[in-house]
């Protein structure tokens, strides 16, 4: 069984950083120097959606993404959080509620709210357990296993990338 190891996972994000900044498209590259997995991506970004529990009113809401190495499943993970223009933070029920995308039966399973593994803060999360699973074709193909992973599960919390992103895993 092929894995990602942390230091592949170090140059896929200092590669998605590098295009990042051509793009001027927002992707930090942050560090905890005191940790094996220090190394993480973060990214802002302002979204329109609606909020059930606030009526039919759409909301401007920032997402801060973060792309992480989580070194108990060795894999990535995407953690992020959402605020509404108030500065109040979007709890887990609420971002369900705006989000169509996760059915009823496998929310908990696939997002959750957990400790970010370099921050140790609790943030919503894309569940790593699966996370494998859905890198494994990747892991041999593409050149940047990680943008292959987030082309696949960004969208399902409103984080899309670019064609540019893509186009460095098979080039």
């Amino acid at each position: 069984m092929t894995s990602l190891t942390i230091e592949d996972f170090n140059r896929c994000v200092e590669d998605i950083v590098n295009i990042s900044d051509k793009l001027m498209d927002g992707w930090k590259l942050q560090q905890n120097e005191g940790l094996e997995n220090g190394k993480y991506i973060v990214k802002k970004e302002q979204k329109v959606l609606p909020l059930e529990q606030e009526g039919s009113t759409n909301f401007l809401l920032i997402f801060e993404y973060h792309v992480a190495f989580n070194i108990s499943y060795g894999v990535p993970v995407l953690c992020f959080n959402v605020w509404k223009q108030d500065g109040s933070i979007l709890t887990i029920e609420q971002f369900w509620k705006a989000n169509k995308k996760f059915k009823d039966s496998n929310m908990h399973d696939t997002l959750t709210q957990m400790d970010h593994p370099v921050l140790r803060r609790p943030f919503l999360t894309l569940h790593p357990c699966r996370t494998h699973e859905i890198m494994e074709p990747f892991l041999e193909r593409s050149k940047n296993p990680v943008v292959s992973w987030l082309s696949v599960v960004g969208p399902f919390v409103h984080l899309n990338l670019t064609e540019e992103y893509v186009k460095i895993c098979s080039s």
